[in-house]
């Protein structure tokens, strides 16, 4: 069965927004006198829907306020943070070149909302390049559960073997899988074993061009 068409992740795969996130949950957590670290960001919140993330800090804190002004604030830091400062990921301007000269169709699959992924379209110019967009904002469950994926697949009108993911997060990553997917890794940490079932791991989007230009992992036809 031939591959259609490539399913994005955002935060982390699109752009270099993993920083903004807890750059945000920082400073928000800060105001109410809660110190947290980056890496217990990278722990416990990344890949999570903006809903989880909030309730992980209200309820791990015994925080005296309500998730949803948790979220508010965060969500405008972040988005503040994508006007000002968002940029590329590297290759990511290259992969849509590559897969969209080869006849593949572009959807997005994040756990961001529909605010954050308008923040983000606006600032890299994205509009044109995506057929489908779906957040798991808008479905009753998050990542690691595969809603948002399912999602996509239908609004494509393909099935699962007719689509790749690409994906930075474990969360991500089980997602994806659960829909039956065939997922590339593309992160700084692609190498542990918790993604070794994925159909291939790189450090960044131009290594994963380079690979399918050189035929090293042919789940994708086709040279970029």
């Amino acid at each position: 069965m031939s591959v259609q068409a490539v399913i994005f992740d955002m935060d982390g795969v699109i752009i270099d927004s993993e920083g903004f996130w807890q750059d945000s949950q920082i400073e928000v957590l800060a105001g109410f006198g809660i110190a947290i670290t980056a890496q217990e960001c990278e722990k416990y919140t990344k890949g999570k829907r903006i809903d989880e993330i909030a309730r992980v800090w209200c309820e791990r804190y015994s925080l005296a306020v309500q998730p949803l002004r948790l979220e508010e604030h965060i969500v405008s830091q972040v988005c503040q943070s994508i006007r000002t400062e968002g940029r590329a990921m590297s290759g990511l301007y290259q992969a849509l070149r590559c897969f969209q000269a080869n006849g593949y169709r572009m959807a997005l699959a994040t756990s961001s909302s529909q605010q954050i992924i308008a923040a983000v379209f606006d600032k890299l110019a994205l509009w044109e390049w995506f057929e489908v967009v779906c957040s798991a904002d808008d479905e009753r469950f998050g990542k690691p559960h595969p809603a948002v994926y399912l999602t996509a697949l239908f609004k494509l009108g393909l099935n699962a073997g007719e689509c790749v993911v690409i994906e930075d997060s474990l969360n991500g990553f089980i997602a994806a899988s659960r829909a039956q997917i065939k997922t590339f890794v593309v992160a700084p940490d692609y190498q542990e074993a918790k993604f070794s079932a994925a159909a291939g791991r790189y450090p960044a989007l131009t290594e994963l061009i380079e690979a399918l230009e050189l035929h090293v992992k042919p789940v994708l036809t086709g040279s970029c």
